[in-house]
C-alpha cells in the first residue's frame, strides 16, 4: 500500500496531539485531584521507570524498525518472526530481571542515594517490563511502513486507559497508589494491543520456524543504548535530581511546567515517524540535493507551527499553569525557560535524525554523552541554588547546546542547512495570528474557556493566512508527491 509523506506525518501529528493531550490531562487530574505533592511523587516514579526502561529496551525498538522492513522486502517470514520475537521478548525478560534486582536491593540503593525509594516508586518498578514491551512492540509496527498502529497503541489506547483510571484513582478513590495501579494496568493493555497489531500485520508466521538473527540485530542495537540513555538523561535529569534534592511539591510544580513545555514538541516529533526512512533512502541513493530540500521544508513548517505554539504559551502562561491549581511564580519562570529550549529544538528540525541516517550515528552518541554530562553538572549546581528555576535553566541550556551542535555538524559534514527565504509564509501567518492571542486575554469568560476559544480563533486565522499566502513548489512536490 502506497502512502505519501503527508498522510503518514498527519496520522502521527494528529495522534501525537491526542496522546500529548491525554498525558497532559493525566498530570492535571493528579494535581487537581490529589495536589502537587502527589503529582511530584508520580512524576519521580515515572521518570525512574522510564529511565530503567531505556536500558532494558537495549536499542531493540530501533532495530525492529530497521530490520523488519529489510526482511519483508527479502520475503523472509522466518526472519521477520524471529526479529519480532527477539525485539519483544528480550526487553520483557531483561526488564523483569532488572526491576526485580532493584526491588531486592532497594535498601542498599536508598542508602547510597541518601533518599528513600518509597512505596510509590517501588510500584513503578512493575511497569518497567510492561512499558518496555509496549514501546518496542508499538515501534516495531512502524517496520511495516504504517504509523497508525503506533498511534492506536501509545497515543490513544494506553493513554485513554491511563487517563480514565487516573480520574477514578484521584477523584473516586482519592489515593495516589490507586492512580499508579491504574497506570500499570494501562501499560499492560498497551503491550497487549501492540502485540495484537503486530500479529495482524503478519509479524508472526506460524507456518514457519522463526529464525532469530541474534548477532546482527544486537550488533546494531546495543551501541544505540548508550546514545538513548544519555539522551534520556538530558531530558529527565532535572526531575530525577529535583526528586533527590527537593520536596515532592516542588517536583510537582516542575512537572506541570515541563509537561506544558513538551506540548511544543509534538510537531517536531510527528516528523520522526517517517523522516528517518526518507533520509536514509535518499542519502544512500546519493540524492543529497533532494534530501536537503526535504529537510528544509520539514524544518520550515516545524518552526512556524512551534513558534505559533510558543507565543500562545507565553501569552497564556499563567492561565495554562493555573489549570493545575494555584500556580507559583517559579513555575511560570521555569515554563518560560523550558519553552525556549523546545523552540531551539524546533529551529533545527530533525537534524539529529538526519545525522543518524547519514552514517554519523556515532557522532550523535558523542553529542548526547557530552550534553548529558553538561546537563548533570548544571542540574546539580543550579537546583541546589535556584530550585525548579535552576532545573529549567540547566535543561534549557542543554537543549540549546545539543541542537546548536547538530546544526553545525549537519552543515559542516553534509553541506545541508535548513533555512531559506521561503520561511516568510509561515512566519507571516504567525505574525497575523499573534494579535488575536493578545486580544483573547480580554475575553470575559472563565479561564479555560477563554484559552480554548482564543486557541481556536487564532489557529483558524493562522491556517487561513497560510492558505492565503499559498504553498511553494517545494511544499507541493515534497509534501504531497513523496511516496
Amino acid at each position: 500500500m502506497k502512502q505519501n509523506f503527508t498522510n503518514l506525518v498527519s496520522i502521527a501529528f494528529v495522534g501525537g496531539l491526542v496522546g500529548r493531550g491525554l498525558r497532559y490531562g493525566f498530570n492535571i487530574v493528579i494535581a487537581r485531584g490529589l495536589g502537587p505533592d502527589a503529582l511530584g511523587v508520580v512524576a519521580f516514579g515515572l521518570v525512574v521507570m522510564k529511565a530503567i526502561s531505556v536500558v532494558t529496551r537495549m536499542g531493540l525498538d530501533q532495530a525492529a524498525q530497521k530490520y523488519i522492513p529489510i526482511y519483508l522486502s527479502e520475503e523472509e517470514p522466518a526472519l521477520v518472526s524471529g526479529t519480532t520475537l527477539l525485539c519483544i521478548g528480550l526487553p520483557t525478560l531483561v526488564g523483569a530481571a532488572i526491576s526485580g534486582s532493584i526491588y531486592l536491593q532497594r535498601r542498599t540503593i536508598s542508602n547510597v542515594l541518601g533518599t528513600d525509594l518509597g512505596v510509590t516508586t517501588q510500584l513503578f518498578l512493575v511497569g518497567v517490563p510492561l512499558f518496555s514491551t509496549m514501546m518496542v512492540a508499538a515501534t516495531a509496527t512502524r517496520g511495516f511502513k504504517e504509523t497508525k498502529y503506533y498511534v492506536y497503541t501509545r497515543e490513544i489506547g494506553q493513554s485513554i486507559v491511563a487517563f480514565v483510571l487516573a480520574v477514578v484513582g484521584a477523584y473516586v478513590l482519592s489515593d495516589v497508589q490507586a492512580v499508579i495501579f491504574g497506570y500499570l494496568i494501562s501499560l499492560g493493555f498497551g503491550a497487549v494491543l501492540a502485540i495484537s497489531f503486530l500479529s495482524y500485520q503478519g509479524a508472526f508466521s506460524f507456518d514457519v520456524r522463526p529464525s532469530v538473527p541474534l548477532r546482527e540485530v544486537l550488533g546494531f542495537a546495543l551501541p544505540l543504548t548508550i546514545a538513548a540513555v544519555t539522551l534520556y538523561l538530558v531530558t529527565w535529569t532535572d526531575i530525577l535530581m529535583l526528586g533527590l534534592f527537593r520536596t515532592p511539591t516542588e517536583v510537582g510544580w516542575y512537572q506541570a511546567a515541563y509537561q506544558t513545555s513538551v506540548l511544543l514538541s509534538v510537531v517536531l516529533q510527528a516528523t520522526f515517524s517517517i523522516f528517518p526512512t526518507l533520509a536514509s533512502d535518499l542519502y544512500h541513493t546519493d540524492q543529497h540535493e533532494r534530501l536537503g530540500q526535504i529537510y528544509t521544508v520539514v524544518t520550515k513548517w516545524v518552526v512556524a507551527l512551534t513558534l505559533f505554539g510558543f507565543l500562545f504559551l507565553l501569552v497564556f502562561l499563567e492561565s495554562i499553569l493555573g489549570i493545575f491549581g494555584t500556580t507559583i511564580r517559579a513555575a511560570e519562570t521555569a515554563l518560560s525557560i523550558l519553552a525556549v529550549g523546545q523552540l531551539a529544538a524546533a529551529l533545527v528540525g530533525p537534524a539529529g535524525l538526519l545525522l543518524t541516517m547519514s552514517e554519523y550515528e556515532r557522532l550523535q552518541m558523542v553529542n548526547s554523552v557530552l550534553v548529558s554530562l553538561l546537563n548533570i553538572a548544571l542540574n546539580y549546581i543550579l537546583i541546589q541554588e535556584f530550585g525548579i528555576v535552576g532545573a529549567a535553566i540547566a535543561t534549557g541550556v542543554s537543549f540549546i547546546v545539543l541542537n546548536v551542535l547538530r546544526l553545525v555538524q549537519t552543515w559542516y559534514l553534509l553541506g545541508i542547512q535548513p533555512y531559506s527565504r521561503d520561511y516568510w509564509r509561515g512566519l507571516a501567518a504567525v505574525a497575523g495570528a499573534f494579535p488575536i492571542m493578545l486580544l483573547g486575554q480580554t475575553i470575559p469568560l472563565p479561564t479555560v474557556l477563554r484559552v480554548l476559544l482564543t486557541g481556536v480563533i487564532s489557529t483558524t486565522v493562522f491556517a487561513a493566512l497560510v492558505w492565503y499566502f499559498g504553498f511553494s513548489d517545494e511544499d507541493v512536490l515534497l509534501l504531497e508527491s513523496l511516496e
